[in-house]
């Protein structure tokens, strides 16, 4: 039987899984599923982006985008399945569970968007918010306190688990939210 990507607690390359995808149009391409990753969510407070969404989780991608090819793997992670008046104007599809094949372990880029908004005054104000506070563990392990994505499945690097959705650092032992990577330099501190 096929694991669901919600209940694993490590992501095996090669491996399927059934993942939730939902039927839109996304950056230009025609309306098909796409595998997403967290609630569909708006982020009005802080990144004051107003469109409700659901991110693309880039472990699932359907193509195979070379790892140095950065601008696309950026808009992986930085252009949602959104809803608004150019695009799925009339709203999105429910979700539907696939059984897709696990591409890679994390979107190849994700370091570097780690750094790049560690500056950025509108994600300083998201970290902000969440410095600090405990993620709860849901028996497999952590889930983001900001949107509740279970983060089980995601690679641990240095101590610290990265959220998808939003770049939020946690505390791979304790579960607690870190300042961002430029709060941090030289150490894991909250």
């Amino acid at each position: 039987m096929t694991q669901k990507i919600t209940e694993a607690t490590e992501v095996v390359l090669g491996r399927y899984y059934l993942v939730p995808t939902v039927l839109g149009r996304w950056s230009g391409y025609s309306a098909r599923s796409w595998p997403i990753i967290g609630p569909r969510h708006n982020d009005r407070h802080c990144l004051n982006f107003e469109w409700d969404h659901y991110h693309l989780d880039a472990r699932f991608f359907p193509f195979a985008y070379p790892d140095s090819d950065h601008q696309a793997w950026k808009g992986v992670m930085s252009m949602p399945l959104m809803t608004s008046e150019r695009m799925n104007p009339t709203g999105l599809s429910a979700v539907v569970w696939k059984r897709l094949k696990c591409r890679r372990t994390k979107n190849p880029v994700q370091d570097m968007l780690v750094e790049a908004v560690s500056t950025a005054k509108q994600w300083q104000c998201l970290v902000d918010d969440f410095a600090g506070r405990q993620a709860l563990h849901d028996g497999r392990g952590w889930v983001c306190p900001h949107r509740k994505v279970p983060l089980a499945g995601q690679p641990v690097e240095d101590g610290v688990i990265i959220c998808p959705l939003h770049l939020l650092r946690i505390d791979a032992e304790t579960g607690k939210v870190l300042g961002s990577a430029a709060q941090c330099r030289g150490g894991v501190a909250a």
